[in-house]
This record gives C-alpha cells, structure tokens and sequence, in this order.
C-alpha cells in the first residue's frame, strides 16, 4: 500500500506530461496534440538491428467556446516545424483552415496539417527521428483570438526554417 502511494504521484505526473498541450483565452480554449495520419515504417528485417521511420504527422486540435455567446465563423491558422534528426535545418510546413461559428460551450475537433517524419528506430535501445515543433492561432473578423505554440523559442526556429519542398541552394 506504501508503494502504491508512493507511485501515485510520479504517475499523475507522467500522464500530465503526455497529455496534450491545452490553453483558454477570449473565451475559447484550444488544446492541440500531434497526431500520426500515415505510418509507413519499414522493418528491417531479422538480421537488421534497426527500423525506418516514414510517417506523415498532423496536429489534433480541439476548439471549445467557453463562453454563454455564439463564436462566429473563423480561421485556424497552423504552422509545423519539422527539425531534421540529421542536420539542423528546420522545414516549416503552414496552412489555413476555416472554422465552424460554435455555440456555447460546443467544441469542434480538427486534423490539420500534414508533415513527413523519418528517422530510425535502433532494436531495444534508442530512436533517431524528426521533431515537430507548432503553433496555432484562431481568428475570427480578422483578430487574433488565441494563440498557442509547442515550445517557447517556436518564433526563433520560425525564423531559419525553410519551407518544406523548397529546394537547398548551395553555398
């Protein structure tokens, strides 16, 4: 039973930290999550001590009025970093999305965006893949309502990152 409640709080904590990241402000609360959309890893084989990683990956958003008025129609703008495993390029992945008017206390559930994640998986040990960094913003006549990003320095990387499929010019 002492274990138990030892474990207890090391436990709630692990869940807090895999659970998606959440904000409310002006009414509404965004919580948005990564989501696989496409797996297409390949095995490596019996006498391979590794896998390749080849995913497509979006982002799960869900949009919830918070308040006692209907929201109006909107806009939900993303944008995806991918941070290559392999170098320190950035690929920048945007795009814009309408959003439904919502009445109170009504949420809507989206998949946006769509980026390409490889990598390798090495046998029991250790992962060499892709990291996606996002953000998201909801607007609605035009004004920023909300806005939310996975990590602090998403501006900074926003910034070097090129847009995916343009093509690197030698020095």
């Amino acid at each position: 039973m002492k274990t138990l409640l030892l474990l207890l709080p090391a436990l709630v904590f692990a869940l807090l930290l895999g659970s998606a990241r959440a904000e409310e402000k002006n009414g509404l609360s965004v919580m948005v999550n990564k989501t696989t959309i496409e797996k297409n890893d390949i095995r490596g084989g019996a006498y391979s001590y590794y896998d390749r990683i080849d995913r497509k990956q979006g982002l799960k958003a869900v949009i919830k009025n918070n308040t006692f008025k209907d929201m109006p129609e909107g806009e939900l703008i993303w944008t995806i970093l991918v941070r290559k495993y392999y170098s320190t390029s950035v690929e920048s992945y945007t795009g814009t999305e309408k959003l439904k008017a919502l009445k109170p206390a009504a949420s809507v559930d989206m998949i946006v965006g769509s980026a390409d994640i490889t990598g390798y998986s090495y046998t029991g040990t250790s992962a060499d893949k892709d990291k996606i960094e996002w953000q998201i913003i909801v607007k609605h006549d035009g004004k920023e309502m909300i806005k939310t990003q996975s990590t602090s320095t998403f501006d900074a990387l926003a910034k070097r990152a090129i847009k995916a499929g343009t093509p690197v010019r030698e020095r």
